[in-house]
Protein backbone atom coordinates (compact mmCIF):
# COMPACT_ATOMS: atom_id res chain seq x y z
CA UNK A 1 0.00 0.00 0.00
CA UNK A 2 0.99 3.87 -1.06
CA UNK A 3 2.01 5.63 2.43
CA UNK A 4 4.02 8.93 2.61
CA UNK A 5 6.92 8.37 5.19
CA UNK A 6 8.45 11.27 7.11
CA UNK A 7 12.59 10.74 8.88
CA UNK A 8 14.48 13.20 9.33
CA UNK A 9 13.19 16.33 7.49
CA UNK A 10 12.17 14.29 4.38
CA UNK A 11 9.04 13.51 3.45
CA UNK A 12 8.82 10.34 0.84
CA UNK A 13 5.89 8.67 -1.08
CA UNK A 14 6.68 4.74 -0.63
CA UNK A 15 5.36 1.22 -0.15
CA UNK A 16 4.30 -0.30 2.91
CA UNK A 17 3.09 -4.01 3.56
CA UNK A 18 -0.11 -4.67 3.95
CA UNK A 19 -2.15 -4.17 7.26
CA UNK A 20 -4.71 -6.87 8.80
CA UNK A 21 -6.44 -6.34 11.72
CA UNK A 22 -6.96 -8.36 14.43
CA UNK A 23 -9.82 -9.24 16.47
CA UNK A 24 -10.57 -5.73 17.88
CA UNK A 25 -9.94 -3.50 15.02
CA UNK A 26 -11.27 -2.05 12.24
CA UNK A 27 -9.14 -1.60 8.88
CA UNK A 28 -10.19 1.43 7.10
CA UNK A 29 -9.36 3.37 3.99
CA UNK A 30 -8.59 7.17 5.00
CA UNK A 31 -10.62 9.72 2.67
CA UNK A 32 -9.16 13.08 3.58
CA UNK A 33 -6.63 13.68 6.45
CA UNK A 34 -5.77 17.32 7.93
CA UNK A 35 -2.41 18.38 8.87
CA UNK A 36 -2.77 19.25 12.74
CA UNK A 37 -0.45 21.69 14.97
CA UNK A 38 0.88 19.01 16.56
CA UNK A 39 2.16 17.40 13.36
CA UNK A 40 4.19 20.54 12.22
CA UNK A 41 5.58 20.52 15.73
CA UNK A 42 6.53 17.13 15.70
CA UNK A 43 8.62 17.95 12.38
CA UNK A 44 9.70 21.08 13.41
CA UNK A 45 10.85 20.52 16.95
CA UNK A 46 11.34 16.69 17.17
CA UNK A 47 13.13 16.55 20.46
CA UNK A 48 11.13 19.23 22.05
CA UNK A 49 7.79 17.30 20.70
CA UNK A 50 9.26 14.13 22.15
CA UNK A 51 10.86 15.60 25.29
CA UNK A 52 7.42 16.95 26.06
CA UNK A 53 5.28 13.79 25.23
CA UNK A 54 7.49 11.35 27.47
CA UNK A 55 7.51 13.80 30.31
CA UNK A 56 3.61 13.71 30.36
CA UNK A 57 3.99 9.68 29.97
CA UNK A 58 2.36 9.37 26.53
CA UNK A 59 4.30 6.38 25.33
CA UNK A 60 1.46 5.76 22.90
CA UNK A 61 3.23 9.15 20.77
CA UNK A 62 6.87 8.43 21.00
CA UNK A 63 7.75 7.71 17.75
CA UNK A 64 11.83 6.86 17.21
CA UNK A 65 12.45 9.77 14.80
CA UNK A 66 15.50 7.41 13.27
CA UNK A 67 12.58 5.65 11.46
CA UNK A 68 10.04 6.19 9.24
CA UNK A 69 6.81 7.53 10.63
CA UNK A 70 3.54 7.98 8.88
CA UNK A 71 1.78 10.79 10.21
CA UNK A 72 -1.93 12.06 10.16
CA UNK A 73 -4.33 11.71 13.16
CA UNK A 74 -7.35 14.18 11.68
CA UNK A 75 -9.03 12.13 9.05
CA UNK A 76 -12.17 10.28 7.77
CA UNK A 77 -12.52 7.32 6.84
CA UNK A 78 -14.03 4.03 5.09
CA UNK A 79 -14.32 0.66 6.87
CA UNK A 80 -12.93 -1.86 4.45
CA UNK A 81 -12.39 -4.74 7.02
CA UNK A 82 -13.32 -5.31 10.87
CA UNK A 83 -12.33 -8.06 13.38
CA UNK A 84 -14.69 -10.70 15.04
CA UNK A 85 -15.32 -8.81 18.26
CA UNK A 86 -16.21 -5.47 16.00
CA UNK A 87 -20.15 -5.12 16.30
CA UNK A 88 -20.33 -1.58 15.85
CA UNK A 89 -19.31 -1.01 12.82
CA UNK A 90 -19.67 -2.55 9.73
CA UNK A 91 -17.38 -2.77 6.20
CA UNK A 92 -18.76 0.65 3.64
CA UNK A 93 -19.31 2.67 7.17
CA UNK A 94 -17.82 5.90 6.29
CA UNK A 95 -16.10 7.24 10.08
CA UNK A 96 -14.43 10.15 11.60
CA UNK A 97 -11.85 8.56 13.21
CA UNK A 98 -10.68 8.49 17.15
CA UNK A 99 -7.23 8.01 16.06
CA UNK A 100 -6.28 5.13 18.45
CA UNK A 101 -5.42 1.68 18.19
CA UNK A 102 -4.07 -0.91 20.94
CA UNK A 103 -1.28 -2.95 19.59
CA UNK A 104 -0.51 -6.62 19.43
CA UNK A 105 2.04 -5.86 22.22
CA UNK A 106 -1.28 -4.28 24.83
CA UNK A 107 0.25 -1.15 24.31
CA UNK A 108 -2.45 2.13 23.19
CA UNK A 109 -1.26 3.81 20.71
CA UNK A 110 -1.73 7.27 19.00
CA UNK A 111 -2.55 6.60 15.01
CA UNK A 112 0.19 9.16 13.17
CA UNK A 113 2.57 8.93 15.97
CA UNK A 114 3.66 5.20 16.11
CA UNK A 115 6.59 3.88 13.58
CA UNK A 116 4.50 0.58 13.66
CA UNK A 117 1.15 1.55 13.10
CA UNK A 118 0.56 4.48 10.13
CA UNK A 119 -1.39 7.39 10.56
CA UNK A 120 -3.76 8.63 7.69
CA UNK A 121 -1.16 9.59 5.59
CA UNK A 122 -1.43 5.96 4.22
CA UNK A 123 -3.69 4.48 1.86
CA UNK A 124 -5.15 1.95 4.91
CA UNK A 125 -4.86 2.22 8.16
CA UNK A 126 -5.84 0.16 11.71
CA UNK A 127 -7.68 1.99 14.45
CA UNK A 128 -8.97 0.84 17.70
CA UNK A 129 -12.42 -0.99 18.50
CA UNK A 130 -14.45 2.18 19.53
CA UNK A 131 -14.73 5.96 19.57
CA UNK A 132 -15.35 6.69 16.12
CA UNK A 133 -18.54 8.70 14.72
CA UNK A 134 -20.59 7.92 11.62
CA UNK A 135 -20.84 10.22 8.90
CA UNK A 136 -24.60 10.50 7.44
CA UNK A 137 -25.71 10.90 4.69
CA UNK A 138 -26.04 14.91 4.07
CA UNK A 139 -22.50 15.50 5.68
CA UNK A 140 -19.91 15.56 3.35
CA UNK A 141 -16.94 12.89 4.09
CA UNK A 142 -14.15 14.65 3.13
CA UNK A 143 -15.18 18.22 5.02
CA UNK A 144 -16.05 16.15 8.17
CA UNK A 145 -12.43 15.55 8.76
CA UNK A 146 -12.04 19.05 10.42
CA UNK A 147 -14.23 17.45 13.38
CA UNK A 148 -11.36 16.14 15.45
CA UNK A 149 -9.18 19.96 15.22
CA UNK A 150 -12.14 21.59 15.56
CA UNK A 151 -13.43 19.98 18.47
CA UNK A 152 -9.92 21.03 19.96
CA UNK A 153 -11.28 24.73 20.25
CA UNK A 154 -14.84 23.13 21.39
CA UNK A 155 -13.21 21.74 24.08
CA UNK A 156 -11.34 25.14 25.26
CA UNK A 157 -15.27 26.10 25.51
CA UNK A 158 -16.95 23.95 27.53
CA UNK A 159 -13.54 23.96 29.85
CA UNK A 160 -13.76 28.01 30.27
CA UNK A 161 -17.86 27.20 31.32
CA UNK A 162 -18.11 30.64 30.23
CA UNK A 163 -21.85 31.96 29.81
CA UNK A 164 -23.68 34.53 28.49
CA UNK A 165 -22.06 36.92 30.76
CA UNK A 166 -18.76 36.97 29.43
CA UNK A 167 -16.83 37.61 26.64
CA UNK A 168 -14.23 36.56 24.59
CA UNK A 169 -10.78 37.42 22.48
CA UNK A 170 -9.46 34.21 20.77
CA UNK A 171 -5.98 34.91 19.59
CA UNK A 172 -5.04 32.76 16.45
CA UNK A 173 -7.80 31.83 13.78
CA UNK A 174 -6.23 28.25 13.02
CA UNK A 175 -8.32 25.66 13.00
CA UNK A 176 -8.03 25.19 16.42
CA UNK A 177 -8.97 29.33 17.06
CA UNK A 178 -12.08 29.30 14.59
CA UNK A 179 -13.47 25.80 16.77
CA UNK A 180 -13.39 27.96 19.82
CA UNK A 181 -15.06 31.10 17.57
CA UNK A 182 -17.58 28.53 16.37
CA UNK A 183 -18.44 27.45 19.61
CA UNK A 184 -18.48 30.71 21.27
CA UNK A 185 -21.05 31.80 18.74
CA UNK A 186 -23.38 28.99 18.89
CA UNK A 187 -23.71 29.45 22.26
CA UNK A 188 -24.43 33.30 21.86
CA UNK A 189 -20.97 34.91 23.53
CA UNK A 190 -20.71 38.69 22.76
CA UNK A 191 -18.47 40.30 22.35
CA UNK A 192 -16.06 37.74 20.30
CA UNK A 193 -12.85 39.38 19.07
CA UNK A 194 -10.41 37.14 17.25
CA UNK A 195 -6.86 38.38 16.65
CA UNK A 196 -4.31 36.79 13.53
CA UNK A 197 -2.25 38.42 11.07
CA UNK A 198 -3.66 36.62 8.37
CA UNK A 199 -6.78 38.56 6.31
CA UNK A 200 -7.72 35.17 5.01
CA UNK A 201 -8.49 33.89 8.65
CA UNK A 202 -9.77 36.55 9.85
CA UNK A 203 -12.60 36.77 7.07
CA UNK A 204 -13.33 33.02 8.33
CA UNK A 205 -14.02 34.21 11.68
CA UNK A 206 -16.45 36.95 10.81
CA UNK A 207 -17.99 34.43 8.44
CA UNK A 208 -18.03 31.49 11.83
CA UNK A 209 -19.41 34.67 14.56
CA UNK A 210 -16.64 36.89 15.51
CA UNK A 211 -17.90 40.47 16.31
CA UNK A 212 -14.84 41.66 15.46
CA UNK A 213 -11.34 40.85 14.06
CA UNK A 214 -7.31 42.25 14.54
CA UNK A 215 -4.26 42.41 12.97
CA UNK A 216 -1.91 41.75 16.38
CA UNK A 217 0.66 43.48 14.41
CA UNK A 218 -1.40 46.29 13.81
CA UNK A 219 -3.97 46.65 17.14
CA UNK A 220 -4.15 45.67 20.81
CA UNK A 221 -7.05 42.75 20.77
CA UNK A 222 -7.95 43.76 24.26
CA UNK A 223 -8.05 47.15 22.83
CA UNK A 224 -10.98 46.46 20.15
CA UNK A 225 -12.54 44.25 23.11
CA UNK A 226 -12.88 46.76 25.13
CA UNK A 227 -14.74 48.99 23.15
CA UNK A 228 -17.57 46.30 22.16
CA UNK A 229 -17.92 44.92 25.97
CA UNK A 230 -19.60 45.62 29.19
CA UNK A 231 -17.08 46.43 31.91
CA UNK A 232 -18.95 44.07 34.12
CA UNK A 233 -18.53 40.95 31.71
CA UNK A 234 -15.33 38.37 33.22
CA UNK A 235 -12.52 38.13 29.77
CA UNK A 236 -11.73 35.04 28.42
CA UNK A 237 -8.96 34.24 26.27
CA UNK A 238 -8.88 31.25 23.77
CA UNK A 239 -5.18 31.25 23.40
CA UNK A 240 -4.67 29.26 20.26
CA UNK A 241 -2.01 30.79 18.59
CA UNK A 242 1.27 29.22 20.14
CA UNK A 243 2.88 32.55 20.02
CA UNK A 244 6.07 32.08 22.14
CA UNK A 245 5.26 35.06 25.36
CA UNK A 246 1.76 35.90 24.04
CA UNK A 247 0.11 35.84 27.57
CA UNK A 248 2.76 37.54 29.13
CA UNK A 249 2.48 40.55 26.52
CA UNK A 250 -1.12 40.42 27.18
CA UNK A 251 -1.23 40.69 31.25
CA UNK A 252 -0.96 44.30 31.53
CA UNK A 253 -3.89 44.68 28.89
CA UNK A 254 -6.52 42.04 30.39
CA UNK A 255 -8.76 43.49 32.81
CA UNK A 256 -8.80 41.43 35.97
CA UNK A 257 -10.07 38.22 36.97
CA UNK A 258 -9.02 37.38 33.05
CA UNK A 259 -9.44 33.32 32.22
CA UNK A 260 -6.55 31.91 29.74
CA UNK A 261 -7.59 28.90 28.18
CA UNK A 262 -4.28 27.73 26.36
CA UNK A 263 -5.11 25.63 23.86
CA UNK A 264 -2.18 26.62 21.27
CA UNK A 265 1.27 24.71 21.90
CA UNK A 266 3.89 26.72 21.88
CA UNK A 267 7.70 24.74 21.60
CA UNK A 268 9.20 27.03 22.92
CA UNK A 269 9.56 28.16 26.47
CA UNK A 270 7.39 30.93 27.78
CA UNK A 271 8.15 33.75 30.43
CA UNK A 272 5.29 34.63 32.91
CA UNK A 273 5.69 36.68 36.06
CA UNK A 274 3.67 35.72 38.58
CA UNK A 275 3.03 39.00 40.70
CA UNK A 276 1.63 40.09 37.68
CA UNK A 277 -0.93 37.07 37.46
CA UNK A 278 -1.84 37.21 41.13
CA UNK A 279 -2.47 40.98 41.72
CA UNK A 280 -4.70 40.63 38.35
CA UNK A 281 -6.21 37.13 40.12
CA UNK A 282 -5.28 35.74 36.19
CA UNK A 283 -6.43 32.39 35.63
CA UNK A 284 -4.52 29.95 33.47
CA UNK A 285 -6.51 26.87 32.38
CA UNK A 286 -4.11 24.37 29.86
CA UNK A 287 -6.43 22.16 27.74
CA UNK A 288 -6.27 19.11 25.57
CA UNK A 289 -8.09 16.04 25.09
CA UNK A 290 -10.97 14.88 27.58
CA UNK A 291 -11.48 16.97 30.94
CA UNK A 292 -11.31 15.55 34.16
CA UNK A 293 -13.60 13.00 34.64
CA UNK A 294 -15.26 13.00 31.57
CA UNK A 295 -15.40 8.98 29.97
CA UNK A 296 -14.77 10.19 26.40
CA UNK A 297 -14.41 13.09 24.44
CA UNK A 298 -17.35 15.46 24.98
CA UNK A 299 -16.01 18.02 22.54
CA UNK A 300 -15.79 15.72 19.47
CA UNK A 301 -19.55 14.69 19.88
CA UNK A 302 -20.70 17.96 20.22
CA UNK A 303 -19.06 19.44 17.29
CA UNK A 304 -19.56 16.70 15.11
CA UNK A 305 -23.62 17.20 16.26
CA UNK A 306 -23.45 20.87 15.77
CA UNK A 307 -21.96 20.15 12.03
CA UNK A 308 -25.22 17.84 11.03
CA UNK A 309 -27.41 20.21 12.61
CA UNK A 310 -25.87 22.78 9.96
CA UNK A 311 -24.59 25.20 12.92
CA UNK A 312 -21.39 25.94 10.75
CA UNK A 313 -20.29 25.10 7.04
CA UNK A 314 -17.07 22.71 7.48
CA UNK A 315 -16.11 23.77 4.23
CA UNK A 316 -15.20 27.80 4.90
CA UNK A 317 -12.47 26.26 6.81
CA UNK A 318 -10.56 24.27 3.91
CA UNK A 319 -8.60 26.04 1.58
CA UNK A 320 -6.59 24.04 -0.65
CA UNK A 321 -6.43 20.04 -1.16
CA UNK A 322 -3.87 18.19 -2.51
CA UNK A 323 -2.48 14.50 -2.77
CA UNK A 324 0.34 12.12 -1.13
CA UNK A 325 2.56 13.86 -3.53
CA UNK A 326 1.68 17.40 -2.08
CA UNK A 327 2.47 16.63 1.65
CA UNK A 328 5.82 18.17 1.65
CA UNK A 329 4.25 21.21 0.03
CA UNK A 330 1.25 21.31 2.35
CA UNK A 331 3.23 21.16 5.49
CA UNK A 332 5.72 24.01 4.23
CA UNK A 333 2.17 26.22 3.24
CA UNK A 334 1.12 25.77 7.02
CA UNK A 335 4.84 26.10 8.89
CA UNK A 336 4.97 29.03 10.74
CA UNK A 337 7.56 31.27 9.04
CA UNK A 338 6.95 29.48 5.79
CA UNK A 339 5.16 31.64 2.50
CA UNK A 340 2.92 33.97 3.59
CA UNK A 341 1.77 34.68 0.40
CA UNK A 342 -0.48 31.16 0.14
CA UNK A 343 -1.91 31.95 3.62
CA UNK A 344 -3.99 29.02 4.19
CA UNK A 345 -5.89 27.66 6.77
CA UNK A 346 -6.77 23.92 6.67
CA UNK A 347 -5.30 22.17 3.59
CA UNK A 348 -6.94 18.51 3.35
CA UNK A 349 -4.42 15.56 2.12
CA UNK A 350 -6.85 13.13 -0.58
CA UNK A 351 -5.41 10.00 -1.32
CA UNK A 352 -6.85 9.82 -4.71
CA UNK A 353 -5.92 13.10 -5.87
CA UNK A 354 -2.60 12.56 -8.32
CA UNK A 355 0.36 15.41 -8.22
CA UNK A 356 1.62 17.97 -5.81
CA UNK A 357 -1.17 20.45 -7.23
CA UNK A 358 -3.25 22.35 -4.65
CA UNK A 359 -6.89 22.60 -5.78
CA UNK A 360 -9.57 24.52 -4.64
CA UNK A 361 -12.63 23.71 -3.89
CA UNK A 362 -14.06 24.80 -6.79
CA UNK A 363 -12.27 22.77 -8.98
CA UNK A 364 -12.92 19.98 -7.35
CA UNK A 365 -16.52 20.71 -7.06
CA UNK A 366 -17.08 20.41 -3.37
Amino acid sequence: MKAVTYKQGQFVVKELPELHPNKDQLLVEPLAIGICGSDLSAVEHTEDFLESVTKAGSVGQAFDPTKDLVLGHEFTAKVIEVGENVTEYAPGDLLIILPWVIGDNGVPYTVGYSNDYPGGLSERVLVGNGGHYKIPDGVNPYHAAVTEPLATGYNSVLRAEIDATGGAIVTGAGTVGLGAVIALATRGIHPIVVSDPSETRRNIALKYGAHAVVNPMEQNPVDVYNELADASQRLYVFEASGVRNLINSMIDSVPHYTKFLIVGASMADNTIKPTSLINKNITLDFITGPGYGETSYTALGETFKDMKDGKFDPSQIVTSYTGFEGVSKAFAALRPGGDKKIDQVKILILPHLQGDKFYTSEELKF
